[in-house]
């Protein structure tokens, strides 16, 4: 079957004629490049906005009933959230945007897939409650980001990922069905993510979300932890212009320098053996640095002396429950810092992270990285021990510089980032390169690069397990489709 007259007649009377179009030009912003695409996608041939479980639920019969295929999105931030083949509906979520509940006493919000960060996170810290948002900036979707997408963050040193912190879900199948996980199974509430009989946590989300292809998460409960910090976090000036304080005291951020690689991890190791911290991690030097300018041309200035400062640097900060602790954790800091070979950068450098306290909750200069109008791209985006982590991001070294230095993507060849998760037990990685999306054989090069980088590893044999996950990935979604 494919799309006809009939097909877009039972979706309007399912939504309404407001929450459904085909005009070309709603279809045409649907479509257009992305930063990290250069090449336009598929036309959709509607764009559905339901606003219930129940309408989405009767979309997915629709789409069943006439073979049509769909791509159910919120901020269309990922080169997926396209059509990519024909006879395609999008189904936009942004109606569905009401945090429906928030549990001081379980301790947990239940939101549905169009709120925002930027909505959730400041009524949570309100309550002397936090989670751990994924750095994806405060526009990201919380409920996406714990069910469906990958969900590091830069607080995961002290927490954990989103895997961790979903509870009850609720579901619509390909076929229609709706489903509900967890404790919900027994009307029970959200409390719980786990039910007599096989968990459907792992299906949903297993480690790095399945993008919605066994189905369409409509309601979700997230957990929540008891926040290190001030109700409030004060701010002084316009975005993104602006600065982000904590203030009381019981707030430090200091970074380190280091010029070897297997440094960083003892140092990661040495902090997460003693619990100091609520953030470590190796952070990328290129997207520093364009968070820390407010131009291109400012970035252009600045960027050589940058590379010099703190190409491999190392972010730690502390969020105490006292002063004493605090000072406790700054003692070890520094005595773990020394034995490592770590050197603090200047203090006029260090200063910016004191001010932009907002990085370490939701990470409101995100948009910065895209300043230079390129393209980007991430890599090695998978996690495993600490010490493996560490190995992969020094067999960078082994092939990068061929791209770098013969300007194929950006010469950034340092710009690797590492995250440790629950005081360092694990670790993820992510290799964030640019390249010219002007350039004629700019996809050729980007694409050149990340088969380089596949190619190696499978040489040094990592990521193997990932690879075992995808085939399961693959039986789980067909089983759902």
């Amino acid at each position: 079957m494919s799309f006809t007259e009939q097909t877009y007649r039972e979706l309007e009377a399912v939504v309404g004629r407001r929450n459904i179009s085909r005009d070309e030009y709603i279809l045409a912003g649907n479509r257009a490049k992305t930063p990290e695409i250069p090449f336009a996608h598929k036309s959709a041939e509607a764009i559905v906005l339901p606003g219930s479980t129940e309408e989405v639920a009767e979309i997915m019969r629709i789409c069943k009933r006439w073979e049509l295929n769909y791509v159910a999105y919120v901020t269309a931030c990922l080169p997926t959230a396209y059509a990519s083949k024909e006879d395609t509906i999008l189904i936009h979520l942004k109606r569905m945007n009401r945090i429906l509940e928030i549990n001081e006493e379980d301790r947990y919000a239940l939101v549905e897939p169009g709120v925002r960060h930027v909505q959730l996170y400041p009524e949570v810290r309100k309550r002397g409650l936090s989670y751990a948002p994924p750095a994806v900036g405060p526009g990201g979707s919380p409920m996406v980001s714990y069910t469906c997408t990958g969900g590091d963050n830069h607080v995961q040193y002290g927490t954990s990922r989103p895997t961790r912190y979903l509870l009850g879900v609720e579901l619509v199948t390909p076929d229609g069905e709706i489903l509900r996980t967890g404790s919900l199974q027994a009307d029970e509430g959200w409390f719980c993510p786990e039910s007599p009989g096989p968990s459907l946590r792992g299906v949903v989300k297993g480690y790095s979300g399945n993008a919605g292809r066994i189905g369409i998460v409509t309601k979700c409960a997230i957990a929540l932890d008891v926040c290190k910090g001030p109700a409030e976090i004060r701010k002084e000036g316009v975005s993104p212009h602006h600065k982000m304080f904590m203030d009381g005291g019981l707030s430090r951020v200091y970074v380190f320098n280091y010029t070897s690689m297997q440094d960083v991890c003892d140092a990661i190791l040495a902090l997460g053996e003693n619990e100091v911290g609520a953030t470590v991690q190796k952070y990328f030097y290129l997207p520093l640095a364009l968070m820390m300018t407010d131009s291109a041309n400012e970035f252009w200035e600045k960027w050589g002396d940058f590379k010099k400062i703190f190409p491999m640097p190392l972010v730690v900060h502390i969020a105490a429950g006292s002063v004493r602790e605090r000072e406790y954790e700054e003692r070890i800091l520094f005595d773990v810092v020394r034995e490592t070979g770590g050197t603090r950068i200047p203090r006029e450098i260090e200063k910016w992270w004191e001010e932009h306290m907002d990085y370490f909750m939701i990470v409101c200069r995100l948009q910065s990285v895209l300043r230079l109008g390129g393209s980007w791209f991430p890599n090695k985006a998978y996690a495993e021990s600490t010490q493996v982590m560490c190995n992969v991001a020094e067999s960078v070294d082994g092939f990068i510089y061929d791209y770098t230095d013969t300007g194929k993507i950006f010469d950034a060849p340092k710009n690797i980032q590492i995250i440790p998760m629950e005081y360092g037990h694990f670790a993820s990685s992510e290799l964030l390169f640019m390249w010219d999306r002007n350039d004629p054989d700019g996809f050729a090069h980007m694409r050149e690069f990340t088969m380089a980088s596949a190619e190696s590893d499978r040489r040094h044999h990592f990521n193997e397990y990932s690879m075992y996950g995808k085939e399961w990935a693959e039986k789980i979604t067909k089983a759902f489709s």
